[in-house]
């Protein structure tokens, strides 16, 4: 089964290819939505190299986060994107440095990313 796509729903290759923003700066202005994530997933944009990933992996993989890399993912931008996603296996959250490290690192590379935190409990 094939999972839906940025492009289902009404992102255009335009957009895409504007990416999420570069830069540290533009990372930190909306950092506050990501806290308390559970997942983060980064997209890799088709036919590149993510440079700085193995040193990414390795600083989540230290701090107890897993690290995979797939060609799904709940939310793909377009058909040939790939998703890092990293995640908590220990605890209901990213740690914020740990997410701050990677959400600024996604930017660093203008990639499109995306977060899930879990359901608040009354």
């Amino acid at each position: 089964m094939r999972g839906m796509t940025m492009r289902d729903r009404g992102m255009t290759k335009a957009q895409l290819r504007e990416g999420s923003g570069k830069g540290i700066a533009v990372a930190d202005e909306h950092f506050s939505e990501l806290a308390g994530s559970r997942d983060f997933y980064v997209y890799v944009t088709p036919r590149t190299k993510a440079k700085g990933y193995d040193a990414l992996k390795a600083a989540m993989l230290a701090q107890g986060y897993a690290v995979s890399v797939a060609d799904e993912a709940p939310m793909l931008p377009a058909k040939g994107y790939k998703a890092v996603k990293i995640t908590t296996t220990t605890t209901a959250t990213i740690a914020d440095e740990a997410l701050r490290q990677a959400h600024r690192w996604a930017h660093q590379r203008n990639y499109l990313h995306s977060f899930f935190k879990p359901y608040k409990t009354p």
